[in-house]
């Protein structure tokens, strides 16, 4: 994608809206603490079938322009699929610097969902800092690890741009790889480790940069397996790095050989076999 956030990216997400897909995740989609009412309401009247759910969170830090950098993630669930849902706060787990603590609260949002059957889910949806900020990427996996650590046998399924990759997930990289880039992938598998979560190795990229490439968007799970992808979807857009500036990142749930979230319902009722891959362990 050249383009970043929300108002540059409309035309592209509403084509995800239109799909119908049971969760819809993307990162830094930059909307204004102003301007989170309008937009959810904007989205809400064309996809009268989606809960919309908007972080958002300015930092003191300023681009190029002089403006403050907006980070802010937006996760919509299909009522079809997810008849009841509520938004959870997620507590900062220790003490630790103002600007990530207010960073955080824009670049991760938890939501609790219940499908027709009853079954719960939790959804975190999670713009992770970028390898040049290692103590932010810290204290956003310190903050989740506690999480999921408190949610005992809960089924959780995080998705986003976690800014790291998986082990052979970084193709045509200088040799040895970029020390900030190194200690993220390892805080990542530290992070798995620690939680006891799964994880679903990407096998094609989610950014290009001049002469390189890496999946950096990923889903993960606790006590829950993703059903088997069960049909080939390409719709998930690679960000293009010759500005340095990428955006919105797309949710995982479309990537080419990835894991996939069961297909699409119709508009008005959900599919019965989705419904029942749901609640299999």
């Amino acid at each position: 994608m050249g383009t970043h956030g929300y108002q540059r990216s409309k035309k592209e997400i509403h084509k995800i809206f239109e799909q119908g897909p049971p969760i819809i995740c993307l990162q830094d989609v930059r909307i204004q603490k102003r301007r989170k009412n309008s937009v959810k309401r904007e989205l809400q009247r064309v996809f009268l079938q989606y809960w919309i759910y908007i972080t958002t969170a300015q930092s003191p830090r300023k681009d190029c322009r002089d403006r403050p950098y907006v980070y802010s993630v937006l996760t919509a669930l299909h009522s079809a699929f997810f008849p009841k849902v509520t938004q959870m706060p997620c507590p900062h787990s220790k003490p630790m610097d103002s600007d990530i603590c207010r960073e955080i609260d824009g670049r991760l949002s938890i939501t609790q969902a219940q499908t027709p059957t009853g079954t719960t889910f939790q959804f975190m949806n999670i713009y992770q800092f970028t390898a040049a900020n290692p103590m932010g990427q810290t204290d956003m996996w310190t903050t989740t690890e506690n999480w999921i650590n408190k949610q005992k046998n809960n089924r959780i399924i995080m998705q986003g741009d976690l800014n790291c990759a998986h082990p052979g997930c970084r193709w045509d990289y200088a040799q040895p790889i970029n020390k900030n880039s190194g200690t993220a992938d390892n805080k990542l598998e530290h992070f798995l480790k620690s939680t006891s979560g799964h994880s679903y190795a990407q096998q094609e990229h989610t950014w290009k940069g001049k002469e390189c490439r890496a999946a950096l968007d990923h889903v993960l799970t606790w006590n829950y397996y993703l059903p088997p992808q069960t049909q080939n979807q390409t719709l998930n857009p690679t960000k293009n790095a010759t500005t340095a500036k990428y955006g919105p990142n797309f949710p995982t749930w479309i990537s080419p050989n990835g894991p996939t979230w069961p297909g699409p319902p119709n508009r008005t009722s959900p599919n019965e076999s989705t419904l029942s891959s749901l609640n299999d362990m």
